[in-house]
């Protein structure tokens, strides 16, 4: 398992929703499953919470709903 944080800021994403700019992306995760669980929050040690479900990766690509947008694991900041 692997522990990922993203922090959602303009410099790297192109947003559609102002609402998340300066929040957190936290994810878990686990080579075994397909499903990946995460949080948006408000602070980078997970503790405001704003929102969670679960998501996928593909082709090493992790997709985040709330931007409808695919991250790649491999040079996410």
């Amino acid at each position: 398992m692997e522990n990922i944080t993203i922090k959602l800021t303009r410099d790297n994403f192109d947003f559609r929703f102002k609402q998340y700019e300066g929040m957190f992306f936290n994810a878990t995760l686990d080579k075994e499953s397909e499903i990946i669980k995460y949080k948006i929050t408000k602070d980078e040690a997970g503790l405001g919470l704003k929102e969670f479900g679960n998501t996928h990766i593909k082709d090493n690509m992790i997709y985040i709903p709330q931007l409808e947008a695919y991250i790649d694991l491999n040079i996410a900041p």
